[in-house]
């Protein structure tokens, strides 16, 4: 009985083997994982690639930010109007500085703007980044009231 036993219960463990094998994926299952995974592979690369070329035109923006914002806070804190004199004997307070960082050149012009106050005038500022094969891009523009010059 024992001997008889032992070939059925091979013979069950052999058709047992026989289904885990059969039960693959098809080909089609397969290339359709495949594609699914190469879809999904370019879209994250190609989002990676875009914040990586996104990064630098941030970072000098960022620069250009603070270097505007700083010269603001310093002509406030000095109250200090660089002027120039005009052939007419006017003074103008428009006034371009450059400030190299690195490879970068940023432009800051200096504008004044009409106001009808003597105390105070309004004046506005802006940041190139300079580029001589592009030309000048502008980073930020703002508009504040300072006190005038004596």
């Amino acid at each position: 009985m024992i001997v008889t036993l032992i070939p059925m219960m091979r013979m069950r463990m052999m058709r047992k083997m026989s289904k885990l094998f059969k039960r693959g994926f098809t080909l089609v299952e397969m290339m359709v994982a495949i594609a699914i995974l190469a879809i999904s592979a370019m879209i994250i690369y190609s989002s990676n690639s875009s914040a990586i070329r996104h990064q630098l035109s941030l970072e000098e923006t960022t620069v250009g930010h603070w270097l505007l914002l700083n010269l603001i806070e310093e002509e406030k804190m000095n109250r200090v109007v660089e002027s120039e004199e005009e052939e007419t004997g006017e003074t103008s307070d428009r006034y371009t500085k450059q400030i190299t960082i690195g490879d970068d050149v940023y432009r800051i012009i200096r504008e004044p703007l009409e106001t009808d106050s003597d105390m105070v005038e309004l004046v506005e500022f802006s940041i190139e980044l300079v580029d001589p094969h592009t030309g000048n891009h502008l980073i930020d523009r703002i508009t504040t009231i300072m006190r005038r010059s004596e």
